[in-house]
């Protein structure tokens, strides 16, 4: 069997920017209760949730419209993004995101890495919430820490590996590495 933080290495890592907070859960996560449970100020944050898997369940549909009929398409497209300004607007104003701290973290498919100025235990599993930027995406997770690094700063560079990852998460984080990796290609193509 390989070690825990093998498979990290397997999956495309990119430096982002999050809101993110976590939450001790114990040494394994719970079958029946989701990872946002865990956070007991989660009403806007579920709604913008649901907004964007909306959202992402409709790409497809929106694209075929368009493509049928360019001028329903555009009107969809600009539903849409008014429907996008909303939702960044809700988000803005949402009180539990001011809750967690903003910081840039690594992000893979496999994990992500943070730092914390109260450090969990090694192999404790965490609920952790965290609000992709500048889309304001969120997802609730759990995670099992599988590496701990003090930095100069006095906090705790935290490695986690996900835990029963649902598929919409995993292609939410799939697509926010894909975008980052893209526009960090789009910066050094400007600078050459």
């Amino acid at each position: 069997m390989s070690s825990p933080t093998a498979n990290q290495r397997d999956f495309y890592r990119v430096d982002c920017p999050v809101i993110i907070s976590h939450c001790l859960v114990g040494d394994h996560a719970p079958a029946a209760k989701p990872a946002e449970n865990f956070f007991p100020d989660n009403e806007h944050f579920n709604l913008l949730r649901e907004m964007r898997r909306l959202d992402q369940d409709n790409s497809h549909l929106l694209h075929t419209l368009g493509e049928q009929d360019r001028g329903l398409g555009a009107y969809l497209g600009h539903i849409n993004r008014k429907l996008d300004l909303l939702a960044r607007h809700i988000a803005s104003l949402t009180p539990e995101l001011g809750r967690g701290s903003e910081q840039t973290i690594s992000l893979s498919e496999g994990g992500l890495s943070f730092s914390c100025a109260t450090p969990p235990a090694l192999g404790s599993v965490l609920a952790i919430r965290m609000t992709l930027l500048p889309a304001y995406v969120g997802i609730a997770v759990y995670a099992s820490v599988v590496k701990l690094v003090p930095e100069r700063s006095g906090s705790t560079h935290v490695s986690v590996n996900f835990e029963r990852l649902q598929d919409a998460d995993r292609q939410i984080i799939a697509r926010h590495v894909m975008q980052v990796q893209m526009a960090e290609q789009r910066k050094k193509g400007g600078r050459e």
